[in-house]
């Protein structure tokens, strides 16, 4: 049995320890921080020897989890990862080479702890309080889990979430939110411990944070327990914290630490703002105290025994490899400990505690078995769907086919009453009155609420707008509450699948990394597009993560009409479209919605260990931002091609109209077609570009298009009366158009350069492409993709949806008049594939290769312009019907 004396010499020499292997590398990184390691190591000694259960063998889903909000702390997290044996012997072994790599370009330390870098890392932090939102995040899925699955003498999901959060952590907004929900939804597993050292980079907190933090916390409903001293290195200091934090099941608990930061670093360093982010500029001088018996044994009593245990472990040193260390280790009490060495004491305390944890994680699993074999018979579908989600696949087998029935329902009557566009019309067809489409977001809703009916893996939440975005079905996902809700609210408790993050979009997006960090479940939010830049911070750590988040933004252009410039997002595409790892998906039907769906879903439905938590590349999982309307949503006409927008959303983008009905016959060298003669499909002149709500805009200014340059070749023919039968007898052109839908940039992308090619023709020179979209502003990429854009010049307006559209420019009429504008501004035109068209003649005049087939161009093209450059120059047909 061990006395507390050797416990107390025991723990020193831990913390020691701790203190002495991170400032050994953030000195060799050259940059790092080691006030909060320093500070914080006897937490760490305690949190990783006696209070957390982990196994550094396995991805255990009953593990306490551990979150390092305070992430510029990363040292102390990976020392800890390292002593404990995380990933031993596998590849992704915490070992100490890793940490002599620290901060170092493609290591496996980076300077902040990311997910899917370093074994036992939860998640990706960094941005303060983005932890601490994460692990309110862990915590919900802890209580659902255990609610949905746990049963009597089976407590499957059953542990704690342990935060380190800082000063800076407390003075973000996001914290101050996740702090807000958690406390209301009685998140009582969640611990969080605050390193109060009233430090931060400028200097003390005092200069901007005077608040009460305890108090602050009491209000929000949290437990709160005090250390008043938390630089002593007494480990039963920090389990009796725990202790009170465990002792009601009503409350997450704050432990306020009042700490030093850099504690031992000496003076000008210790407590000041210096120990931050610094490595120490006097390393040696405290291996000397900390890692010799000499300098040792001029402490305390506690620091007299850990000398003798310095001693025997230099005195080992010095019998196995005495030429090695010759350098770092003399022969008397003055000797110093090397740089990067773990006394074997300390490294074998730690490795007892995860060999402890490994035996519980095996334990465990055979309980696991046993669930399975109990309960196969009584709740057969509760086991199948914790068997899949053990397995990695979260989705039920046939995850797709209530979304499929609800498609052909809705496409039953969606093409029974749309109409077709010909490319060939001589004159406007009848328009009856067009279909009524429902709303982008009533459709996206419909096709969630399908999903969320058949999978109990799905769990989401929105921001006060669940009634206007459609996230919320209260009769099959009931409310995530605490059971003493449900007398107001039926159906509350923690197996509810919808969470109400009130107005917190920040922290309730944050939320949803920790519940895709934790496994079994996948997450998703609605909320109004604008609104999602109060959580963009989330998404970009989602993203490099690489968590499989859905998000739901609707009401996603100036098509939200009254509401004004203040809630239509004409940026916000943008802004996603620029995050690496990201998809954003913006359909322009309900096909496209369904794919987009599919497309979310796939990345949850195939078989994949919980264990393999790192990606490969191409990447195997990744966010998802599905973008669609406040209005209607859909066609005003059928598609020509093959293609359906439920396969096209996947490749990123597709032909949805193509520029003819019918492939052209092949002609020989005189003009006459033989039999046997090849069907080409002939060149567009222009290729429209567009996605969500716009493509139905672009496909209608396709229809203005064909009649204008029906209209005007018309004309054209007819003042060709009377010149030679080569220039009068020719037909009259029409615009050959191809409209094509692009819902996802980063999809398309992803394609190989032939499909790219097939699609936009870019190894055309001679094709125009004309991207349009309202709900993008200028210089945001769309010269990749097309010549020319038609996109919001600034802010929207205030006003009726249509009125709003017409004031910007974004009817049918007006987007044809610029894109006439623009083709006649180039003077190109082709007729079929192969065929170049540029002539070298002046810019605004389109000469029609066909009309002057065999007569001189020079000849032709000034009897052209004498005659007939008026019809052109006016451009009565180009105008819109009114402004």
């Amino acid at each position: 049995m061990v006395n507390d004396g050797d416990r107390a010499a025991m723990d020193r020499l831990a913390v020691y320890s701790i203190r002495l292997l991170a400032a050994d590398m953030v000195d060799k990184a050259g940059s790092g921080h080691l006030g909060a390691p320093f500070g914080c190591a006897p937490l760490a000694n305690a949190l990783w020897s006696d209070i957390m259960k982990f196994s550094p063998r396995k991805r255990w889903v009953n593990r306490d989890r551990f979150i390092l909000s305070a992430g510029h702390a990363s040292a102390l997290q990976y020392v800890m990862l390292h002593l404990i044996g995380c990933g031993c012997g596998g590849p992704f072994e915490v070992t100490m080479d890793a940490l002599k790599q620290f901060r170092q370009a493609g290591s496996s330390t980076p300077g902040h702890p990311e997910f899917r870098m370093t074994s036992g890392v939860e998640v990706t932090t960094g941005p303060l309080g983005q932890g601490f939102a994460n692990a309110v995040g862990i915590a919900i899925a802890e209580a659902h889990m255990s609610a949905r699955f746990n049963r009597q003498g089976f407590p499957l999901f059953d542990h704690y979430t342990y935060v380190l959060a800082g000063d800076g952590c407390m003075m973000e907004g996001v914290c101050s939110e996740a702090a807000s929900l958690a406390g209301h939804l009685e998140l009582h597993k969640l611990i969080v411990f605050y390193d109060d050292n009233k430090t931060t980079i400028d200097g003390k907190t005092d200069l901007a944070f005077s608040e009460d933090v305890g108090a602050r916390f009491a209000a929000y409903k949290w437990n709160v327990v005090y250390i008043p001293n938390g630089d002593l290195t007494d480990s039963a200091i920090f389990i009796e914290a725990v202790r009170k934090a465990k002792s009601q099941t009503k409350k997450p608990t704050i432990i306020i630490m009042t700490t030093t930061i850099g504690c031992g670093a000496g003076e000008g360093m210790e407590g000041t703002a210096k120990a931050h982010g610094n490595k120490l500029p006097n390393l040696e001088q405290f291996r000397e105290k900390w890692a010799s018996p000499k300098g040792l044994c001029q402490g305390d009593d506690v620091d007299v025994k850990v000398a003798t245990m310095v001693r025997q472990e230099l005195d080992e040193l010095l019998g196995l490899n005495a030429a090695q260390l010759c350098k770092d280790v003399l022969k008397d009490d003055a000797r110093v400990l090397p740089h990067f060495h773990l006394l074997h004491p300390v490294v074998k305390k730690f490795r007892a505690v995860g060999t402890r944890g490994d035996s519980m994680a095996d334990a465990w699993e055979q309980m696991l078995l046993k669930y399975y074999d109990t309960f196969q018979e009584l709740e057969p579908m509760l086991v199948e769907d914790l068997r899949n989600r053990m397995q990695g696949i979260y989705l039920a087998g046939d995850w797709q086919s209530s979304v499929h029935e609800y498609l052909a329902k809705e496409k039953q009557v969606i093409d029974t009453t749309l109409r077709s566009l010909s490319n060939l019309s001589t004159k406007e067809e009848t328009r009856e009155s067009e279909f009524k489409y429902k709303a982008g977001r009533v459709y996206v809703a419909d096709v969630l609420k399908c999903m969320v009916e058949l999978n109990h893996s799905l769990i989401g939440g929105s921001g006060d707008v669940a009634s206007s975005c459609g996230g919320h079905f209260p009769n099959i996902q009931g409310h995530f509450l605490p059971a003493s809700y449900s007398d107001r609210y039926p159906g509350a408790s923690y197996a509810g699948r919808y969470i109400h993050f009130g107005i917190r979009e920040h922290a309730g997006v944050a939320v949803l990394n920790g519940i895709a960090s934790y496994a079994c479940l996948i997450p998703y939010s609605t909320l109004f597009t604008v609104f999602y830049q109060y959580a963009l911070p989330a998404i970009r750590m989602a993203s490099i993560s690489k968590f499989p988040v859905l998000y739901i933004g609707t009401h996603d252009s100036i098509d939200v009409g009254e509401d004004g410039p203040t809630h239509q997002p004409v940026e916000v595409l943008p802004q996603l479209r620029a995050m690496p790892n990201l998809l954003v998906i913006r359909p322009a039907n309900l096909e496209e919605i369904v794919g987009s769906f599919e497309v979310f879903g796939a990345q949850y439905a195939a078989p994949r260990g919980i264990h393999q938590y790192i990606d490969p590349k191409p990447l195997i999982r990744r966010p998802v931002f599905l973008m669609t309307s406040r209005g209607e949503l859909g066609l005003p006409y059928k598609g020509n091609t093959a293609v359906t927008g439920q396969e096209g959303v996947k490749k990123g983008a597709y032909v949805l109209h193509e520029c003819f009905d019918e492939p052209v016959v092949q002609k020989t060298t005189n003009g006459i077609s033989h039999e046997g003669a090849t069907h080409v499909e002939p060149l567009p002149d222009i290729v429209l570009i567009a996605s969500g709500q716009d493509v139905a805009l672009i496909m209608r200014a396709k229809e203005i298009l064909l009649q204008l340059s029906l209209k005007f070749n018309t004309q054209l023919q007819a003042g060709l009366a009377g010149l030679p039968p080569c220039l009068s007898a020719q037909a009259p052109q029409i615009l050959k158009v191809r409209v094509v839908s692009m819902p996802c940039w980063e999809l398309f992308d992803e394609q190989d350069q032939d499909y790219q090619d097939a699609v936009l023709l870019s190894n055309f020179s001679n094709v125009l492409r004309i991207y349009v979209e309202k709900a993008a502003t200028k210089n945001t990429g769309h010269d990749k993709y097309a010549h020319i854009s038609v996109l919001m010049p600034s802010y929207g307006l205030s006003g009726k949806g249509a009125d709003v559209e017409r004031k910007l420019e974004f009817t049918p009429d007006f987007i044809a008049a610029k894109v006439w504008s623009k083709w006649m501004e180039r003077g190109r035109s082709t007729s079929q594939a192969g065929v170049k068209a540029d002539m070298d003649i002046q810019p605004g005049y389109r000469i029609l290769e066909a009309v002057f087939d065999g007569v001189d161009v020079a000849v032709a093209q000034a009897t052209w312009l004498g005659r007939f450059g008026g019809i052109l120059s006016s451009r009565d047909s180009a105008e819109p019907q009114s402004k």
